[in-house]
């Protein structure tokens, strides 16, 4: 089981490309790059306008990664995090339990935070500000002449973390709670009962819109608990995510509730020569 598991967080530490997974050879002290897979499942409920007035509620699920890394600033106080989900939700209409529309969608974050130790043992906060790029899709399987309405969104906003350290018998375990808020962006919204295809014409006056808070309100929330066994970690949580637009004549809103298990752990290349460094870790400190 532990092969398995290490195996899948190698593979998972091969994908981020924003940052370099290695440091030089003579990098005081050592990074290692916190990497976690997840899978999610759940329920979600959908209202578009631009598709039905009606809301729809269903089942989702989600597959996801997350990587932090210390950075050498502040004596390693800063740390950078890239999280990438998958997220597909099949809903059908709330009053009637009849119709069905599907969704999907794509989102990446990257975040850089500063940590702060509180005084109670074990606990530290970190804050910072991210960057949220999303796209996605939803069809309406009786949507008629608009079966189809497309998402994307840029982002900035900020984020905070609380993190609590702390041993249950001689496991250590690590708690977390994250809030991810974006605060500006640009987003794509058709107007009311506007095709795509008028819009493929170069029809694109209100097509793309300033997100503030006046036009948008997205929220993210993350509880999770790493229980530690060695090199990794067995990881359950609840995952809740709010995304809702209101411009061009239309409302949209996913809000989506899902329990999360995965696996975590910090990966590091060991040599001959390091073993009595100093290691900054991300997120453990236990």
């Amino acid at each position: 089981m532990r092969r398995y598991v290490t195996t899948l967080l190698l593979l998972a530490a091969l994908l981020p490309t924003a940052v370099r997974a290695d440091e030089p050879a003579d990098a005081k002290p050592l990074c290692p790059l916190f990497t976690a897979v997840e899978f999610e499942v759940g329920g979600s409920e959908l209202i578009d306008t631009y598709l039905a007035p009606w809301s729809y509620k269903g089942w989702s699920l989600a597959v996801g990664a997350e990587w932090m890394r210390a950075m050498p600033i502040e004596e390693y106080r800063w740390v950078w995090q890239q999280q990438l989900r998958v997220n597909f939700a099949r809903t059908r209409l709330r009053i009637s339990g009849s119709g069905l529309t599907d969704a999907g969608s794509l989102h990446y974050a990257f975040a850089m935070m500063r940590y702060s130790e509180l005084p109670v043992k074990g606990l530290r906060l970190y804050y910072g500000a991210d960057m949220t790029l999303t796209a996605g899709a939803l069809y309406n399987y009786h949507g008629g002449n608009n079966p189809v309405s497309v998402k994307a969104d840029l982002s900035w906003g900020l984020t905070a973390m609380a993190v609590y350290d702390f041993k249950l018998g001689h496991l250590p375990v690590t708690a977390r709670y994250q809030l991810s808020l974006p605060v500006v962006g640009v987003f794509v919204q058709p107007e009311y009962a506007e095709s795509y295809y008028e819009v493929s014409l170069g029809n694109y006056e209100n097509f793309l819109h300033a997100g503030t808070w006046a036009t948008r309100f997205d929220m993210t929330n993350r509880l999770t608990i790493d229980f530690r066994f060695a090199s990794w970690a067995l990881r359950v949580g609840y995952g809740n995510t709010i995304y809702t637009t209101y411009t061009a004549g239309n409302r949209y809103q996913w809000v989506s509730h899902h329990f999360v298990v995965g696996f975590a752990g910090d990966l590091l290349r060991w040599s001959a020569g390091n073993k009595d460094r100093r290691v900054c870790r991300a997120l453990y400190t236990l």
